[in-house]
């Protein structure tokens, strides 16, 4: 991926080389654009877009805001039959077996961010990461950047060179600051949940919460007012426990499985669940006493501590799980007591369900001291159901306002 040029005979070989995988890459950009608006695909891009924007913001999008989303739709968000949309595509017949091969490697090796441009070369550019400085050579595919721009897109693997992904844009001038302090907090928020996540993980894992953001940036919103707030974080960093108890890997497999089985579409709330399960174990250390009272104690806590669904009862988890409701009680009050669970607790939800940014967003305007919230004593010692009652007098006031 190197711009270097050893001799006359090996600028050749490049050029050629270079010159099939661009052509290799434009089409089936081409392809995979045409794929996201069509029919086919119109299930799995609206249930994207709804989990892509705020609550109701998909519906008055602007024609082509849309493709903001099209590299997290295209590669991230897993659309109904639990696949991405390129991983959808890539199984149909409208592909050759060399397209075919790069989808797939687009789709395990993308690398999402805003890079910074060095230097550039005849097609290339020389980038470095925000804020982690990685360094990357890109194929820009006819974009025009200059020294100093900083490059919105995802960078798509082709061969041994990367290209701009499905949208590249530039960022305003003077955002970066703002930007990179933006980033740092949802790395934050997301190292609660997953102690050893990378850089890569964040921009794939918070892509739409990262583009809301830029939303605030361009308002003029001085974003380093907002921090993360005070937490706890997880126990269980996501790699097998040594020494941990046949029945304790049983129990997050059934906890994963039940916890599937109740979700809306992509909530990812197994990943949840299953992390409060191996807290629960790791700060307990329960010994083999009837597991399935401890898979319904963590379905109960899940349910209606963390996500706060407030018509799940003792009794009917007892019923599912096939234990008594007094078992689901006094495991769950363990759990409840050792973790310091709380409503919506960022180490146990997604960062992308509906109720989590609703939340969040609240959370930011306050910071900010922006509009009605601005006149809320403290926005952050409320209830969460009184912050999502506000939020929802704020999205209905603006729709009225805008119609």
């Amino acid at each position: 991926m190197s711009t270097d040029q050893r001799g006359s005979s090996h600028g050749k070989v490049c050029s050629l080389a270079s010159a099939r995988a661009d052509r290799l890459a434009r089409s089936l950009r081409s392809k995979l654009r045409d794929y996201l608006q069509s029919d086919e695909a119109a299930e799995g891009v609206g249930l994207g877009l709804a989990r892509f924007f705020p609550e109701g913001l998909h519906e008055e999008l602007e024609p082509d805001t849309w493709r903001l989303a099209a590299d997290w739709l295209a590669f991230e968000f897993m659309a109904p039959l639990w696949n991405n949309l390129a991983l959808q595509m890539a199984g149909g017949p409208s592909l050759s077996p060399a397209e075919r091969a790069a989808l797939v490697a687009w789709t395990e090796g993308a690398v999402p961010g805003f890079f910074r441009v060095e230097e550039v070369a005849r097609r290339e550019a020389r980038l470095t990461r925000l804020p982690d400085q990685l360094p990357f050579v890109a194929r820009t595919l006819g974009a025009a950047v200059r020294p100093g721009n900083v490059v919105m897109t995802w960078l798509l693997p082709t061969e041994s060179v990367f290209h701009f992904g499905l949208h590249a844009a530039l960022l305003a001038d003077g955002l970066a600051g703002g930007l990179c302090h933006a980033l740092a907090v949802e790395m934050a928020l997301l190292g609660r949940q997953r102690p050893q996540a990378t850089w890569n993980d964040l921009y794939r894992t918070a892509w739409p919460r990262i583009m809301w953001y830029l939303f605030l940036l361009g308002s003029g919103a001085d974003v380093t007012r907002i921090q993360a707030p005070p937490g706890l974080s997880v126990l269980w960093d996501g790699q097998p426990v040594e020494g941990a108890p046949d029945w304790w890997r049983e129990v997050a497999s059934w906890v994963r499985t039940c916890s599937d089985m109740d979700a809306r579409i992509a909530e990812n709330r197994s990943d949840g669940a299953e992390r409060l399960w191996w807290d629960a174990a790791l700060a307990l250390r329960p010994r083999k006493a009837n597991p399935q009272s401890w898979l319904a104690a963590v379905l109960y806590v899940f349910r209606r501590y963390v996500l706060g669904d407030g018509t799940v009862t003792q009794a009917d988890v007892a019923a599912a799980c096939g234990v008594p409701a007094s078992a689901v009680g006094r495991r769950s009050r363990q759990i409840v007591k050792a973790l310091g669970v709380q409503p919506f607790d960022l180490r146990y939800v997604d960062l992308l369900d509906a109720d989590v940014r609703a939340l969040w967003e609240i959370h930011c305007l306050s910071a900010l001291g922006s509009g009605l919230v601005r006149d809320l004593v403290d926005a952050s010692a409320l209830s969460p159901e009184t912050q999502l009652a506000i939020h929802r007098m704020l999205r209905d006031m603006a729709r009225r306002l805008r119609d």
